[in-house]
């Protein structure tokens, strides 16, 4: 699974321009999408949250995530030996995928997911209004149903049908995130 944040500015929401923040998830093999997002800046918890909302929403989790060089992952790399941000770290061991950081200023590393930034940017938020912000999450619940029931420019094939769709995750265990703390499990959306 490839994982990047963007930020779209000037989105209507109650009738005044906000600030959108989200991160784009995108199952390598299928390129299935989930996309998680918040009016505020995105800090490690609400990272977490938005974390386990996509491993809910595509049923597991990958065995690896690869991330660019965000703060939210990586506080520090020397040499390529990267200090990892602790309280994320012990998520993803606890939760049980591996982390993988790219090298710093290389997007290609994660091409997938860049394009997948561009196409929410471009396609589910840009010259949106919304009444409020429950509306804004209703309408990306929507719009993912969509997105990932059309046919992928690149790969020719509708993310929901590729019959490997779940294969690339390990096996989905309801309860696998019961040992969030219950002031980050509030939020997360289902």
């Amino acid at each position: 699974c490839q994982i990047d944040a963007g930020e779209l500015r000037k989105v209507l929401i109650n009738g005044a321009e906000t600030a959108v923040y989200f991160l784009v998830f995108v199952l390598s093999f299928s390129r299935a999408m989930y996309v998680a997002a918040s009016l505020k800046p995105i800090n490690t918890d609400i990272f977490i949250r938005m974390h386990d909302g996509a491993f809910r929403y595509f049923g597991g989790m990958p065995e690896e995530c690869v991330y660019d060089q965000t703060k939210l992952v990586v506080i520090d790399e020397i040499a390529r030996e990267i200090t990892v941000n602790q309280r994320f770290n012990e998520y993803a061991t606890v939760a049980g995928f591996d982390i993988h950081a790219c090298r710093g200023y290389d997007p290609e590393s994660k091409g997938k997911v860049e394009a997948g930034v561009k196409y929410v940017k471009n396609n589910c938020f840009y010259a949106q209004e919304f009444a409020t912000e429950q509306s804004m999450h209703e309408y990306l619940a929507d719009w993912l149903t969509k997105a990932n029931n059309r046919t992928h420019g690149t790969t020719g094939k509708v993310p929901k049908e590729v019959s490997l769709y779940r294969s690339s995750l390990i096996c989905c265990i309801p309860n696998r995130f019961d040992f969030l703390p219950s002031s980050l499990k509030s939020n997360i959306p289902v």
